[in-house]
């Protein structure tokens, strides 16, 4: 039986990830049908199946499974002995992986994305914008962005923005309508703009804190949503109350289009956090990352 080629198990592993031929086939620049050529000749020199295909998804066998656990080390080992010969030219190249809620890529993350490119042009970013829990580990994720720096055990957090607030807000025509709320359960009385994490999971709790103590309020209202601008469209519309980071509003609240309210209540401001997981050696396309966020967002 000839030895079946490094490639060959880099596009397995590629296809298995990602369940589909078409999208693996996206990623390395190919056919599909050339990626399906490829699996065959795999499976005929193993002499086993690895992959169940059927017209709607595609999904390792028994035996596939079996082959990516082994696999998977090694061929990360192998990723990164090719990256280190890249960085011997001085120039960090490949791929990084990351997953970060829509409030996180919007704040630090956007503003920036060109001109990281624009400095490391071998570096490319895949990016997975969710606000649900991800294991960065499990689904093979280089590294992840949040608010807080509390880490589950074996990881490491960088510190990547400045402290930042979050406001509660309204136009002056709203709350000339309906009156500021004066504290926190005065919102139990007001239209609220809510955010829902994901597209089923539960909907986000405003954070206060009142005579030393944090309070979460679940609020009611015309509008609940995954998405901020759209909070911040239907926030600068006048239909209600929106609780935003400060700095997607802060334009907002210098013009006057907007007011913040109930802001002795608010809570401390938090930054936020790449975080990722422990290793010997930062690979250096995920060190210029976080130096490069630290810079443009003003870490000192």
């Amino acid at each position: 039986m000839s030895r079946p080629q490094h490639d060959a198990l880099q596009t397995f592993a590629l296809i298995a990830r990602l369940r589909s031929f078409t999208q693996a086939a996206a990623e390395l620049g190919v056919t599909a049908s050339a990626l399906s050529q490829t699996m065959r000749q795999l499976e005929a020199e193993l002499g086993v199946p690895l992959l169940i295909r059927t017209t709607r998804q595609v999904a390792p066998t028994e035996a596939g499974d079996a082959l990516l656990e082994r696999l998977a080390p090694a061929l990360e080992q192998i990723r990164q002995a090719l990256e280190d010969a890249r960085q011997l030219q001085g120039q960090p190249a490949g791929t990084l992986r990351l997953t970060l809620p829509h409030s996180a890529a919007q704040i630090a993350l956007y503003p920036h994305l060109v001109g990281f490119q624009r400095r490391h042009p071998a570096v490319a970013l895949e990016l997975d914008i969710s606000d649900g829990l991800v294991d960065i580990v499990g689904q093979r994720f280089d590294a992840g962005i949040r608010f807080s720096d509390r880490l589950q055990p074996g990881m490491q957090a960088a510190q990547i923005s400045r402290p930042l607030r979050f406001v509660a807000v309204a136009t002056p025509e709203y709350l000339a309508r309906h009156g500021a709320p004066q504290r926190p359960d005065d919102l139990l009385r007001h239209a609220c703009i809510g955010y829902r994490f994901g597209a089923s999971g539960p909907q986000y709790r405003w954070q206060f804190v009142e005579d030393g103590q944090p309070r979460q309020l679940a609020l009611r209202g015309p509008l609940l949503t995954n998405d901020n601008q759209a909070r911040l469209l239907g926030a600068r519309g006048g239909i209600g109350i929106a609780y935003l980071a400060e700095t997607l509003v802060r334009d907002d609240i210098a013009a006057g289009r907007l007011l913040p309210v109930l802001e002795s209540y608010l809570p401390p401001a938090e930054a936020l956090y790449l975080f990722y997981p422990q290793q010997r050696r930062l690979p250096a396309r995920l060190r210029v990352l976080i130096d490069f966020l630290r810079e443009a967002n003003g870490v000192v």
